[in-house]
């Protein structure tokens, strides 16, 4: 039988955030210098069990063949017995270590099976040197894809998406949603060098052709002015915002270069701030 990574259980209620965290799970794309090998753990092996059917021998071969259970926590989930059944027989195999709990609607208190809460007696000292003892309730800590808008609901799966394969793969969430984040920021910096270099040039051809046609009038004359105000501007002001990021400078930079050479090209240099354009060199 075939080898999964993750199985998602989940009541048939929640079938459709369970089917959505398994997309995400599966396309999500690890950052550089983070790697699979052929023999280890692939998190894009998932089953997804939202059947609710009772625990008989194909969902026992199916938990067999699953090195993590990713249980998606409702008020549906507390007391369903398929669920239950199921988590049960995963820590008699000796897996319980590896389940993973997913609250995605109500309250912990009224979402998580019983089995995942514990009544645990501790013994406390008082200042007075007197020892009394109290019994705490402890959750599990849980990914949570609770939200209150659709938005937020994006944000918080592709959270928790990072810390469940990070748990499957053995790495510690911090460091790869911290590798995740500068992925992210890379490509947002090699979008706006992209977007700053089309609106510097935009605004040098659309400066020529005001100068070409100020013989038309002052209307014509004004429109040149703002148009090379607009690129002067964005060749000072975007370097600066990114003063603190060598690596957007490097990008923008070249960008500022480029539109630079196209304003020269128009005979528009001596309009675009000349030497007073300023850049992360």
């Amino acid at each position: 039988m075939q080898e999964y990574d993750i199985c998602i259980l989940a009541e048939t209620v929640d079938a459709s955030v369970a089917n959505k965290l398994a997309d995400s799970i599966r396309s999500y794309r690890l950052p550089s210098g983070v790697g699979l090998t052929e023999a280890g753990p692939d998190y894009r092996r998932l089953y997804i069990d939202v059947s609710g059917t009772p625990l008989d021998d194909n969902a026992r071969s199916i938990l067999d063949h699953s090195r993590y259970l990713a249980v998606l926590c409702s008020p549906e989930t507390r007391n369903s017995s398929a669920v239950c059944d199921r988590l049960a027989y995963f820590r008699e195999i000796g897996k319980s270590n590896n389940i993973i709990a997913v609250i995605v609607r109500g309250e912990p208190a009224d979402s998580f099976p019983e089995s995942f809460i514990e009544q645990k007696t501790v013994r406390k000292i008082l200042p007075d040197m007197t020892v009394i003892e109290r019994t705490e309730t402890i959750e599990p800590v849980a990914s949570d894809l609770r939200a209150d808008t659709p938005s937020r609901w994006k944000e918080v799966l592709s959270y928790e998406t990072v810390r469940i394969i990070a748990s499957v793969l053995g790495l510690h969430p911090d460091d790869l949603e911290q590798r995740h984040r500068m992925r992210r920021r890379k490509a947002a910096v090699a979008l706006v060098s992209v977007i700053a270099a089309v609106c510097i040039t935009a605004a040098g051809i659309f400066a020529y052709l005001g100068h070409v046609a100020r013989v038309e009038g002052r209307i014509a004359e004004q429109q040149a002015d703002l148009c090379m105000e607009i690129a002067e501007r964005t060749m000072v002001e975007l370097p600066a915002a990114f003063a603190d990021d060598p690596q957007a400078l490097e990008y923008i930079d070249q960008a500022v270069q480029t539109a630079e050479k196209a304003l020269e090209d128009l005979g528009l240099d001596d309009k675009a701030g000349g030497d007073e354009t300023v850049t992360g060199g």
